[in-house]
């Protein structure tokens, strides 16, 4: 019940991605036509139970409106030895200690502002998220749930720098019962806008 429950909301997700670009697509030239992002960041992975580690990451990003827009997020680093381990022996090796996850995120624009220093005014935003993806880690995959939040600010015409912290939550039952697990993810980078 659980398996289905999880790909009837990632169904819903994509075609909310679907329905928002071919409505912007239609959309008036009125708005700026700007509304598509890719972006690249480094950050650091707290794995639960397993410590912290660096990580790279990529999105794309598909903006609605001025306050709504859509992410795809793909996120990967790798394990160390937890403590568990350095005391009692190895648990998995080779590719199960790579952390890779994906999502689909709803984000909304809260605070967005402009403010001037020379020529053209830089624009700024916080900005919250949430969806669903998958993360592999440990031999296991797990449906997850994502929430975030993010500071962007225009430093050029068309690149932004953006600061995140995402919550990836999912069950697991890697190191004994299953349990939800909580890895917190922070990371600067950067996007560009065409």
């Amino acid at each position: 019940m659980e398996n289905r429950l999880q790909h009837i909301l990632l169904t819903i997700a994509l075609a909310g991605a679907c329905a928002i670009s071919s409505a912007k697509a239609l959309a008036d030239a009125d708005y700026d036509n700007e509304f598509v992002e890719f972006g690249l960041s480094a950050g650091v992975l707290n794995i639960e139970d397993f410590g912290s580690e660096p990580s790279l990451g990529a999105s794309l990003t598909v903006k609605a409106s001025e306050d709504f827009f859509l992410q795809v997020n793909y996120l990967q680093a790798e394990a160390a030895l937890s403590s568990f381990e350095k005391s009692q022996g190895q648990l998995f090796s080779g590719s199960d200690r790579d952390f890779q996850h994906y999502d689909l995120l709803l984000g909304v624009n809260l605070f967005q502002a402009e403010f001037g220093r020379g020529g053209e005014p830089d624009l700024a935003s916080f900005y919250l998220v949430g969806g669903v993806g998958d993360t592999t880690f440990g031999g296991e995959q797990s449906f997850t749930y994502t929430v975030g939040a993010g500071y962007q600010w225009a430093i050029w015409n068309n690149y932004l720098i953006k600061l995140d912290y995402r919550d990836y939550f999912y069950q697991t039952s890697l190191m004994a019962e299953e349990k939800t697990v909580h890895n917190g993810h922070i990371s600067l980078g950067m996007s560009y806008v065409f």
